[in-house]
C-alpha cells in the first residue's frame, strides 16, 4: 500500500505557491493516479487495471489525494487573496503617508510665514538695528560664523538620522560640528576686531591664548601697550614718579603663534566656502589646531 501521507508531505514541501503550482499539481495528480491503479505486480503489463466511475469513488488512495489537493488549492487561493489585501492596505498606507507629509509641509510653511519675524536671523537683525550703524558689521560677521557652524551641524545630524542612526548618535555629530571652544571664539573675535578696525594686529599679538595680557606684580613695571611717547606713572604716595617705558615686545612663542595664524586662515576659509563637505573638513582641522594650542598652554 502506498503511504499517501508521506507522498503528500513531499508534495507540500516542493510545491511553488505562485507561478509553478498549477503545473506541478497536474503532474503530481497524474503520477499518483497512475500509481494508485497498479496492482501488486507494478511491472506486469497484464495486471494493469483501469479504474473509473464507482470503482474510482470507492478507491481510498485517489480520493485521499484529491482531498488533499483540494485543500492545497484552497490554501493557495487564500494566500493569494491575503497577498492582494496586503498590497491594497500598503497602497492605502502609502497614500495616507503622502497626504500627511503634504499636510505637514503646508502647516510648516504657514508657521514659518506667521513666525517669520522670530527666526534667528530676523530676531538678531532687530537687535543689531539698535546698535550704531558703524559697528553692525562685526556683529553680523559673528552671527554668520556661528550660523554656518549650526547649519553644518544640523546637516550632519540629519544625515545620521536618514541613514538609520540613533538620535543619540545624531546629536553627538551635531555637537562635534556646532561646538566652539574658548580658544576658537577668542581667535574669531580677535580677527574680527582687527578686520573692523577695533584693534591693532601688533597689539593683539601680546594677548595669550586665553585672551589675557601679561601680569606684573609691580604696576609701575607694566608696559604701556601702543604708546608712542614717553609718559609717567605716579605712585599712590605721590613721592615719586616713574617713567613708563615704551615696550618693544618680544614675539609670542613661535609654535603657538603659527597655530593661531593657521586657525585664523581656516576660520576665514570656513566663512567664505560654499562647499559643505569642505567646511566639515575644516571644522575637524580647526578642532585639531585648537587641541594643539591647548597642549602648549
Amino acid at each position: 500500500m502506498i503511504d499517501t501521507e508521506k507522498l503528500f508531505a513531499l508534495f507540500l514541501k516542493n510545491f511553488s505557491i505562485l507561478h509553478s503550482m498549477t503545473k506541478f499539481l497536474y503532474v503530481l495528480l497524474t503520477t499518483f493516479l497512475l500509481t494508485s491503479i497498479l496492482t501488486t505486480n507494478a511491472f506486469a503489463e497484464t495486471d494493469f487495471k483501469k479504474i473509473q466511475g464507482d470503482d474510482l469513488k470507492n478507491n481510498p488512495i485517489p480520493l485521499d489525494i484529491l482531498k488533499k489537493i483540494e485543500i492545497a488549492r484552497k490554501q493557495f487561493e487564500q494566500t493569494k487573496e491575503n497577498e492582494q489585501k496586503r498590497t491594497e492596505q500598503q497602497k492605502l498606507i502609502d497614500e495616507q503617508r503622502t497626504l500627511a507629509k503634504i499636510s505637514l509641509n503646508e502647516e510648516l510653511q504657514r508657521m514659518e510665514k506667521k513666525y517669520e519675524e522670530f527666526t534667528p536671523k530676523n530676531a538678531y537683525a532687530r537687535y543689531v538695528s539698535t546698535i550704531n550703524s558703524t559697528n553692525t558689521g562685526i556683529f553680523w560677521d559673528q552671527f554668520n560664523y556661528l550660523n554656518i557652524k549650526v547649519a553644518i551641524a544640523k546637516e550632519a545630524r540629519n544625515s545620521i538620522l536618514q541613514q538609520g542612526g540613533t538620535y543619540a548618535d545624531a546629536m553627538k555629530q551635531y555637537v562635534n560640528y556646532a561646538k566652539m571652544s574658548k580658544i576658537e571664539m577668542l581667535n574669531v573675535i580677535r580677527d574680527l576686531n582687527i578686520k573692523h578696525d577695533f584693534a591693532q594686529e601688533e597689539i593683539q599679538l601680546h594677548f595669550d591664548i586665553n585672551g589675557k595680557l601679561p601680569r606684573y606684580e609691580n604696576d609701575l613695571e607694566s608696559p604701556c601697550y601702543g604708546c608712542t611717547a614717553k609718559i609717567s606713572k605716579v605712585q599712590v604716595n605721590l613721592e615719586q614718579s616713574v617713567p613708563i617705558r615704551i615696550m618693544s615686545f618680544e614675539k609670542p612663542l613661535t609654535k603657538i603663534s603659527d597655530l593661531q595664524n593657521t586657525l585664523s586662515e581656516l576660520q576665514t576659509a570656513f566663512k567664505e566656502s560654499k562647499d559643505i563637505i569642505a567646511q566639515k573638513k575644516m571644522v575637524f582641522e580647526m578642532n585639531n589646531v585648537v587641541s594643539q594650542i591647548k597642549d602648549l598652554e
